[in-house]
This record gives structure tokens, sequence and C-alpha cells, in this order.
């Protein structure tokens, strides 16, 4: 793809016609909106299992919506969006008391750097949705936004994109730190991406999702939920506000930080859990001594005074959970 913009990157300055501003890297809340997260595990609720990343034949997936539904649903799923390439799906009557298709949207304008389209998903946009080309990255995220979407930031490390192309634009909400769509490139994991970007005080979180094309790849990755009732405002809402967490496999029981500053996490049985904070060491890793696995872990932080800690628990099989960042 041609390039249109140098970059002089030890300064972190850009020239370019197309967006003048695009690194308001001194306002720590152009990416996510200056919103204030809220701990799930501090909430009352109830835990719904999401599919955030789905395609059909709408796009380029191998089976039909209904089709594709149903696979989620016998899967136990209990929220399927729908985010086929540049396109909406007609979901009405897909939604029942125990379940909720959500329509979305994965959309690819051209990045400002010249590096490869971004790629976004756009979750809760309202069918049909005029998908317009010609309009910028930025132009595309607001239009879209507008219209009542949640977005985030599709695998980053697949799309071969940098911290440039991250924070050339704002009004995302968060990034997938896990996608098993790519894992057939060996490029799944964003979490370094996500840790960059929350190093540098963007308010970020992080979706598990399939990005699924193929049958055989439904229900490898998804968020967990936590919302006080199964409907598209709730959980559109718990997005917005970082009210979930994600996984392949463990389950997350409770994350917080107490009085004195000691972080505490309780999951599943795992082989490890690791916290990861800023700075230097980038945290703590606890490793299971047998078969049994740990179900808990606690780290003091008061003489760290870390701006923000995250976690991320591993099972035996080699599957994770992350939860979200709590900002100290």
């Amino acid at each position: 793809m041609k390039r249109r913009i140098f970059f002089k990157l030890a300064g972190i300055s850009a020239v370019t016609a197309m967006a003048p501003n695009i690194f308001a890297l001194e306002t720590k809340n152009n990416i996510s909106n200056s919103r204030s997260l809220i701990n799930p595990f501090r909430v009352k609720g109830k835990w719904y299992k999401a599919a955030l990343h789905v395609h059909t034949t709408t796009s380029d997936g191998d089976v039909d919506v209904p089709t594709r539904l149903k696979q989620y649903r016998d899967k136990g799923f209990d929220i399927v969006a729908i985010t086929d390439h540049r396109k909406t799906n007609d979901l009405s009557g897909y939604t029942t008391r125990d379940f909720l298709a959500i329509s979305g949207i994965e959309f690819h304008p051209e990045t400002y750097s010249g590096a490869p389209i971004h790629h976004f998903v756009g979750i809760g946009l309202p069918h049909p949705y005029d998908y317009n080309n010609s309009l910028s990255a930025q132009d595309m995220i607001d239009d879209i936004k507008n219209k009542g979407a949640k977005v985030f930031y599709a695998h980053p490390y697949w799309s071969g994109h940098t911290f440039v192309e991250m924070t050339e634009v704002s009004g995302y909400l968060g990034v997938e730190v896990y996608n098993a769509g790519c894992e057939g490139t060996n490029s799944a994991g964003n979490h370094v991406y996500w840790d960059q970007m929350l190093n540098k005080g963007y308010m970020l979180t992080g979706l598990a999702t399939d990005d699924v094309h193929s049958s055989a790849r439904v229900g490898i990755a998804w968020t967990v939920i936590k919302a006080p009732k199964l409907d598209e405002k709730s959980v559109l809402e718990a997005l917005e506000n970082g009210c979930f967490y994600a996984s392949k496999g463990p389950e997350i029981e409770d994350f917080y930080i107490d009085e004195n500053l000691n972080v505490i996490i309780k999951c599943s049985p795992v082989q490890k859990i690791a916290f990861r904070i800023n700075g230097a060491g980038n945290g703590r890793v606890f490793l299971s001594k047998d078969s049994q696995g740990l179900n808990n872990a606690e780290w003091d932080l008061s003489k760290r005074k870390p701006q923000w800690v995250r976690a991320e628990v591993t099972d035996k099989d080699g599957n994770t959970a992350w939860t979200n960042p709590i900002f100290i």
C-alpha cells in the first residue's frame, strides 16, 4: 500500500494533510472518551457469555445468519453480535427471553499512516446501515458511534499495526486482547498492544473473540458480560463501562484491590496467575506447585504504586482469561 505520511518516530511527529491532529497524546481520554470503568465483580447482575465478532455468508462466513446463531446457542452462548464485513443484518425475530442477537459490523477505513486498513467492530449498529467507504477513519468511527454502536479495535497484531495506527483515531472503547481467528498465523494475542496503550494512559478494555468464519471454529474465545438483564441496552452499557472479562476457558470469580493496596483474584483452578502493571518487570507471576492448581492469588502493590493493574489466569491446557484493568 502506498505510504502517504512520513513519520519521525523519535519525536512521535507526523506530517499529513489528511489528519492534522491525529497524535493528541497529551489527551489521555481521546481513545476511550473519558469514561469510568466499572469492576464487574463489585456490582450486581448476571453473567452472560458473549460472542462479539462473528461472520456469516452475508460477508465471508461459511453459513447463514440463522445457522450461525444456532451454533452459538448450542454452545451455551447468551449473546451473539453478528459483525459481517461492511454490512449489517436484519436480526429481528432471533432474540428471545434467554438469548440476545445484536446487529453489528466489521468496518475497514484506510489508515492515515499508509499501513494496512483498520479493522474495527461496531457492536449494536442498527440495521440497515449505509456503508460509505469514502469516509475517513475518524469520520467512519464517529458515524457508527453516533448511530449507537460500541466500537472496538480488532486484532492489531494480525493487521500489522503499531502504536502509531492505534493512536491516529479516537472513539473506540477497547481492543481484542485475543482473537481466535488469528491463531493460524500465530497472531491471536494482542496483550502487548493493550499494555502499551494502558502505559500511555489510555483507558482501554479487552475482548476475547472468535472472529469466526468457519463452523469448526465456533466457541473458542468469548467475553463474559455482567449486566442487570439480558437486553441490548443493558449489554451495550456494560460494554461501554468495561463490565466484563475475556476468556478462552478459565472462569474469574473475583478481582479487586483492598484498602491496603493488595490486588486479589479468585478463579477456577489454573496453573498460572499473572498480575500485569505498568513499569519495569510488568508485574508478578504465581505458578501452581501441584496438580490441584491455583484458585487465588494476592500481591501487595503498596510499594510499587502502579497506575493500573490487570490479571491473566492460565489453566493446564494453556487457555487464558483476562480481567479488565483497575486504574489506581
